[in-house]
Formats: structure tokens, sequence, C-alpha cells
């Protein structure tokens, strides 16, 4: 009996790969088995509802709360290699500033924010860079997992596009007369959308390259198909900023993909993939024409008002108001709106706005540069900023860069533009080393191209808990492939 115990216990502490199980690395083989099926299933369940907010209380960020926890269950192991991490040491900075900003703003910048209210935002960002280090650890434990996870991301996409889009209205979106609503910003939508087409034509690229992979057809074919899906959610979101992310990251970085694969194996045939995503990229783009001429339509009356608003030095908006009745020989036709172009005030999202928002950070900015005025003082300084919003407010500058400027500083920003700047290095060195996988290196850097330009045009790195959950698996990612090299490094997992 002692010796059947014996047995079973150096089984369940096997490596991965003499288990039969294709999940985990060497250096999981220490864990309990239970310990890594539950962080597993923690895995998948954040991944799944990552990329939508379905409701029902199925929030992304429950599976990396289940992951802390587990994680204080696995010992001291992962707080030590953690710690050895420089990525990590730059987030642990930060999250002290943060909270350390949010008291001392709730003490003497704005006293009428309660520090409640202040710590409440701060911890967006502190979530996100915790769950960063917390979701890496465990993805460095199961770095074959990596792929299986992103088609799990992607099917809950698809999830989401299923409940939500009006599939008895698609002539609308197709048109332009109708925005889709998968439950989550449009900006953020696009934003989604992009790194999801991206993600499947990069998987698409890398099984072709690999000629002889079982089941290569049939991926293929779910990968092309997962492409097209999120271009068109892509074009139905209307963001032209998820829009400018997308066309100006694809094409460099499919470009410098098939370099690599070319003088790695020769031949250019990965670029079949992306020659065919064109082409129907193409088509789509025509048949959605009428939808991206009217999401830029206008912009000359938009440039004016805008001039018009900042000689005034007001921004005056309102809600869009319905079509007057025509009246009997009143002027139709071109004239007609012509006449209601001008009469039709620009909407919240206009150039003209954001042009206006952008003025006041910079202003704003330039009064506290150092340290800033709190992340979550932006709001009631653009309610005080005398700009007439006809009611409506904004809770950001629609730009995630100068939001941390007036929220957090140069300081906070710098902090914060370091912090990420590491973990992007954890994956570059990795990719040099020849541990991580050629397709997940580019993978990775078009997705962090997508999500860098997309928060040029609206504040999305970490207000959302459905925009925050992508981000934390996207910089794990590169968290984890930093600490598999480490422990390669110092001899451990040497098959991860």
């Amino acid at each position: 009996m002692a010796e059947d115990a014996l047995a079973m216990n150096h089984a369940a502490r096997a490596p991965a790969h003499r288990t039969g199980s294709n999940w985990y690395s060497e250096a999981a083989a220490d864990l309990p088995p239970w310990l890594r099926r539950v962080a597993l299933f923690a895995l998948a369940y954040q991944a799944f509802f990552a990329l939508t907010d379905v409701g029902l209380y199925l929030r992304p960020e429950l599976g990396a709360g289940v992951l802390l926890l587990l994680m204080c269950g696995a010992g001291r192991r992962p707080w030590r290699e953690l710690a050895a991490q420089p990525a990590v040491r730059a987030l642990l900075v930060l999250i002290v500033f943060v909270i350390a900003q949010a008291v001392y703003v709730a003490v003497s910048v704005v006293p009428g924010i309660p520090l409640s209210a202040q710590l409440s935002t701060a911890s967006k960002l502190v979530r996100l860079a915790v769950f960063t280090c917390v979701t890496g650890w465990w993805l460095s434990l199961m770095p074959r997992a990596i792929p299986r996870l992103v088609l799990l991301m992607a099917a809950g996409l698809l999830l989401s596009a299923l409940i939500y889009l009006p599939w008895t209205q698609i002539d609308a979106l197709w048109s332009g007369r109708m925005r889709s609503d998968l439950g989550i910003p449009e900006n953020l939508n696009g934003q989604l959308a992009a790194i999801g087409g991206w993600l499947a034509l990069c998987l698409s690229m890398a099984l072709w390259a690999q000629r002889r992979e079982r089941g290569r057809g049939l991926v293929l074919a779910l990968g092309f198909l997962a492409y097209v899906g999120c271009f068109c959610l892509l074009l139905f979101s209307q963001s032209r900023g998820a829009w400018l992310a997308f066309a100006a990251v694809l094409p460099p970085v499919v470009l410098g993909y098939a370099w690599y694969l070319r003088r790695a194996r020769g031949g250019l045939g990965a670029l079949v993939p992306a020659l065919a995503a064109a082409l129907v990229s193409g088509l789509l783009l025509f048949a959605a024409r009428d939808l991206i001429v009217l999401r830029f339509a206008g912009s000359e009356t938009v440039v004016s008002e805008a001039q018009q608003a900042a000689a005034a030095g007001t921004v005056a908006i309102a809600s869009t108001p319905a079509p007057p009745a025509v009246a009997p020989g009143a002027p139709t036709g071109p004239a007609a709106a012509a006449i209601t172009a001008q009469q039709t005030q620009v909407n919240n999202k206009a150039v003209s706005v954001r042009m206006a928002l952008y003025k006041l950070g910079m202003e704003k900015w330039l009064e506290r540069p150092l340290l800033g005025w709190g992340l979550r003082t932006t709001p009631s300084l653009i309610a005080e900023s005398r700009r007439d919003m006809a009611g409506q407010h904004h809770m950001h500058l629609h730009n995630t860069y100068l939001d941390a400027l007036v929220g957090l500083g140069a300081l906070g920003t710098l902090l914060l533009a370091a912090a990420f700047a590491l973990l992007l290095r954890e994956a570059l060195l990795a990719w040099r080393r020849g541990l991580m996988p050629l397709a997940g290196f580019w993978a990775l850097a078009g997705s962090v191209g997508i999500v860098l330009i997309a928060n040029n045009f609206d504040s999305l790195l970490w207000r959302f808990e459905y925009g925050r959950a992508p981000l934390e698996f996207l910089f794990g990612a590169c968290l984890a492939w930093g600490l598999i090299r480490r422990r390669r490094d110092a001899g451990q997992g040497a098959r991860d």
C-alpha cells in the first residue's frame, strides 16, 4: 500500500509530457493536480468572457480573482519568481504611486471629491497591473495552452455577436443607419474586433506555414471565417480610431512576419492567407461603402464648427433634433439637405468636441504637470471648464495618454510607460532567445500596436473591465515568456 501511494504521488508530480497532458510545462510539476486544473479552468473562463459583456455576473475578472487566490495556495514560489521580474517591480512602483497620489489628491488638491471615489477609480489601473502579474505567472506554467485560450477569446466574441447583433436588420448595419451594439462601447468594440481579426489572420498564416500540421485544413477554414467575422464587426462598430489602428498596423506587421518566415523556412507561402484576407477585405469594404462614406461625411462642416467654437471659447453640442415636417413650397433635394446640415449640431463624439477636450487636457496638465490631478478628477475638470456640453457629461478626454498626463502627471505617466515597455521587452527577449514561437511574437506585436493606436482616440486602457481583461491576458503573455526565459536560465522547466 505504501508503495502504491508513493507511485501515485510520483505520477501526480511527474512532468506534464510524461503524464499524457500537453497543457502544462515541467515548471508546473511541483503543484498539486487539482490546483493546476482549477487554474486552467479559471484561465479558460477569463479568456472566454474577455471580449464580451453578456451580463449575468459573468465578469472576466472573476477568473483573474480565482487565479490570485490559487497563487496564495501555491506557496512562496509565485511571489519569489514575480519579484525577480523587472517589469513586476515597475508595476509595483506604479501601484504604490497611484494609491499614494489618490490619497494626496483627495487631501490636498481636490478635497471636494471623497477619498473613496479617488481610490475606486485608481483601483481600476491597480487591478490591471495586479491581474497582469497573476495571469502571466499562470500562463508561464501553461504556454501550450495560450493558443487554445486565444481561440476561446474568439469564441466569446462570437457569442457576443450572436446575442447582440440585430440579425433581422443587417441591411441597416451595412448601410450605416444602425451601429452594432455588443453590450460594450463602440470604440472598444472596434478595438476588440481589430485585435480578434489580427489574431485570426496570424493563426491562419502560422498554420499555412506548417504544412504537416494535423487538422490544418479545418482550423484554417475556421481561422479565415473568424477573420471575416471580426472584420465585419470592425466595420459595424463605425469606430474610426479602430479602423485607423487596424489599417496602420496590419500591413507592416504582416510583411515583417512573412519576412521572418521566409528567412526561417524559405518561400513566401505565408502570404497566401494574407492575400486572401486582403481580397475579402476589399470586397467587404466595397459592400460597406455607404457605411464608410456616411461615417466620414460632413468633415468640412465639423471642422468649420470646431473653428467657430475655438474662436468663441466654447463648444455647443446637442442631440440631433428630429427633422421637421416639410412645409408646402419648402425647398427639397440638395438645398434642403444643406439647410438641414447647417441646422444640425455635431454630436458629442464629433471632431470639434474632441479637439476642445484635447485642448482642455493640455491646459489642465500644464497647471499640474508633475503629479497631476488624480484619475477621478478628470470628469470634474471637464464639467467645470465652461464648455457648453448641452447636458452631456464626458467622463474622459477621449485619449488614454492625455488622460494619464492629466490624471497621473508626467511622473505617473512615465511609470506607466516604463512598466508596459518592460513587459514588452520580456516578450522580445524570449523571442530572440528562440523560446517564444514566431507566430506568438508577431501576434503580440500586432495586438499591442492596435491597442496603442486605438487608445489615441478614446480612453480604453483601464476604464472598463471588458477592456482590461484582454489586456491582462495580452500583457500577461509577455510576462509569462519572461518567466519562462528566467527558468530556462536557471535550468528549470527545460521543455517549457
